[in-house]
């Protein structure tokens, strides 16, 4: 009986184990740095194949959740990148707010608001977390196969409206000397790796393999490369 008491004693006195303990727990004592990538279903598409290039170099963390737009991303920072506190985070917004609703002609986030939400993307992240930024660029829109798709859709989804967010964004990123991975220039000028319209899915919006692959291995050498940049 004294022996039992003993015991509950012990197992009183003992911490709790912590509730929902996951594998990731124990990523820090890997030794490897931490990278995150947040973005669109765009994103989604490519992020294990990021992940296997990678794989022994960097931890790659990838929301489950669809990025949207730079508002939505903003919401979610502290979610899918501060809590994180990684050593890289490589981003993307910018389909999403470039919808333009035919019954007004404005866009879902207008261009002033996606320039502020870039800066205070950037800002926060640098401030909170001291990782490296790397921003890539929307990929291109196939614009005759976005619009059949979408004809019955109360918006519309254009390479030039694309393309006009590209350069709000690169002139933010130059200003705030964030590394660019220019991934609209991969997909319109795929050289060896095939024709544009075959790296483009028939909804005009998502890479078919081809182009999820290529852009995967596009993403994971440009943080490759800031790893070996910054010492890691």
């Amino acid at each position: 009986m004294i022996a039992f008491f003993r015991l509950l004693l012990i197992l009183i006195a003992a911490p709790p184990i912590p509730l929902g303990a996951t594998e990731a727990d124990e990523t820090p004592k890997s030794g490897l740095p931490k990278v995150v990538i947040v973005g669109d279903s765009i994103r989604l598409s490519y992020a294990s194949v990021v992940s296997k290039q990678l794989a022994g170099k960097a931890i790659v963390i990838s929301p489950r959740a669809n990025g949207g737009d730079s508002n939505n991303v903003l919401k979610h920072l502290d979610e899918w990148v501060i809590s994180e506190k990684p050593a890289i985070v490589h981003f993307n917004c910018g389909i999403h707010d470039t919808k333009r609703f035919k019954s007004t002609s404005k866009f879902q986030v207008s261009p002033e608001r996606y320039e502020a939400n870039l800066r205070e993307i950037v800002g926060r992240i640098r401030s909170e977390t001291g990782a490296t930024v790397l921003f890539a660029t929307t990929t291109p829109i196939h614009d005759a196969r976005a619009a059949q798709i979408r004809k019955d859709r109360d918006y519309e989804l254009l390479d030039a409206s694309v393309e006009r967010y590209n350069a709000i964004a690169e002139k933010v990123m130059q200003q705030l000397t964030v590394p660019v991975n220019d991934l609209h220039a991969a997909v319109s000028n795929p050289g060896e790796a095939g024709e544009t319209e075959d790296l483009i899915a028939a909804d005009g919006v998502h890479l078919t393999t081809a182009g999820r692959q290529l852009i995967g291995e596009t993403v994971a050498a440009f943080i490759a490369r800031q790893l070996a940049a910054d010492g890691k």
